[in-house]
């Protein structure tokens, strides 16, 4: 089970795909419904190779229609792709009155964020106090 998952009750694993790429570094999107909220987890190197399977697990969690929490917890590596799915996913969320939420988002990527202005932009909030 990806660890964000783990602890958080109701719902089950909807999609989860992974990916090993010629590095050998891998990559997991998944999500599933609880609590009232889509969870997206996403996990390793999110790049050129990986972003669009990023891309297409946000847009079928906004278009599920309740509130989209990305946990970044386990992400170990973002571009500049991976931060443009993000600020997609943001605006997708705004057109459909669907709020995106980043959760557990690395100090490394978090200073990223910032120097892109997306902090400014995006909803970031700490990891959940259980899972620290």
């Amino acid at each position: 089970m990806l660890p964000a998952l783990r602890g958080v009750p109701g719902g089950a694993r909807t999609r989860v795909r992974q990916v090993t790429k010629g590095g050998g570094m891998p990559f997991a999107v998944g999500s599933r419904q609880a609590d009232g909220v889509t969870v997206v987890e996403v996990g390793g190197e999110v790049d050129v190779e990986t972003a669009p399977r990023m891309r297409a697990a946000l847009a079928a969690a906004v278009d599920a229609g309740l509130p989209v929490v990305v946990d970044l917890g386990g992400v170990t590596f973002m571009d500049s792709f991976g931060f443009g799915v993000l600020a997609a996913a943001h605006q997708q969320g705004a057109r459909a009155g669907t709020p995106v939420v980043l959760r557990s988002v690395s100090a490394r990527i978090c200073h990223l964020l910032a120097l892109l202005g997306l902090n400014a932009v995006l909803t970031i909030e700490p990891a959940p106090e259980d899972a620290r």
